[in-house]
């Protein structure tokens, strides 16, 4: 969102959205689709200008599929409303479909933030598979979303989340003789390794890294610290297997529209979201892999995640504090943990 708008256009885009939610509302209320009528769907997602290729490519795949009776009309984040505001209209109405970040509404929603990536709650692809498709997590969340009037799809899982630094990092205790910018719950973890942690937006990483305000970050992948120019000031890049996939996002629909979409078409919209999907988590990979040479690649030994992943109980505790679902969602994350032999 800009702060900088003027009156006059925040007066607009305000129009805008009511008459957006008026439109929606109405369409919610409208009797089922005939199978042979087409779905017209408003989206928005969190990326911007960046992104247009790959979110076009997920359009097109929709209207491919379904014989052109799918039609999703796009917008980038912050189009229709703030990013952080998404979750709230999709419930409401004025939007229909969007493609979020757990993160953005984890005041609204108790297993928002377990969803989008918790420290050490799976530490590589397979793991969060397993976790979502095999062990009930999926299920979980889509049974918890539906009580809020929200169709969850599919988990979209992203890249990598490890630490970028101007010296190498091999080791917890290298790593607590340096300033590294985490967020909150990240940051909870390595100061109990006494790791001086400060959070800044990704918008000071350049200028804080170039002027030793910080020493490293973790906040992505190479390709992430790439397009950053981060590469510029610092190419140590050290794999902390603290959390793989890095985030996970999702692709959700208003559930009153849900119901409304003949079932041929749901089936449809489940299966191309699910293989774009994959598709998009590829990309995060191939990305990640062509931007590796700009970095000298570290690691940290396998008995520092196991103490980390103590570390991370806290974090997991105040979360499963939030409500019974959010309970059982971190004791099902506990559990794998315990069988992949990461936790006593």
């Amino acid at each position: 969102m800009n702060n900088d708008k003027s009156f006059k256009n925040a007066w607009v885009k305000s129009f805008a959205v009511v008459t957006l939610a008026m439109g929606a509302l109405a369409q919610v209320d409208a009797p089922a689709l005939a199978q042979d009528e087409t779905v017209t769907l408003r989206m928005q997602r969190y990326t911007g200008t960046e992104e247009d290729k790959i979110f076009q490519r997920y359009v097109d795949k929709l209207s491919e599929a379904s014989d052109g009776r799918i039609k999703v009309n796009m917008f980038r984040g912050g189009e229709l409303v703030p990013n952080d505001q998404m979750f709230g209209a999709l419930r409401a109405g004025t939007l229909q479909m969007i493609y979020g970040y757990g993160g953005y509404w984890g005041g609204q929603m108790d297993t928002a933030i377990t969803e989008s990536g918790l420290p050490l709650a799976w530490t590589d692809l397979e793991e969060a598979k397993e976790l979502w498709n095999e062990r009930g997590f999926g299920e979980l969340l889509a049974n918890n979303y539906e009580k809020m009037g929200v169709h969850y799809t599919v988990p979209v899982f992203g890249g990598k989340f490890d630490l970028l630094s101007k010296e190498p990092v091999e080791s917890l205790e290298e790593m607590g003789e340096r300033k590294i910018r985490a967020t909150p719950s990240v940051a909870a973890v390595l100061e109990k390794f006494g790791v001086s942690t400060v959070y800044i937006p990704p918008q000071e990483f350049y200028i804080a890294l170039s002027t030793n305000a910080i020493d490293g970050l973790i906040y992505g992948g190479p390709y992430d610290y790439s397009v950053l120019k981060l590469n510029e000031i610092a190419t140590d890049y050290t794999n902390l297997n603290m959390l793989y996939p890095g985030f996970v996002d999702n692709v959700l629909i208003n559930k009153r529209v849900w119901d409304k979409i003949p079932e041929d078409l749901q089936n449809v919209i489940t299966e191309v979201t699910a293989e774009w999907a994959d598709y998009r988590h590829q990309k995060f990979v191939e990305w990640n892999e062509a931007a590796e040479e700009e970095f000298t690649i570290h690691s940290l030994p396998e008995s520092d995640q196991k103490r980390m992943t103590e570390a991370a109980q806290s974090v997991w505790d105040a979360e499963a504090k939030k409500s019974d679902t959010a309970a059982e969602a971190i004791e099902t994350i506990r559990q794998m943990a315990k069988d992949k032999g990461r936790l006593e």
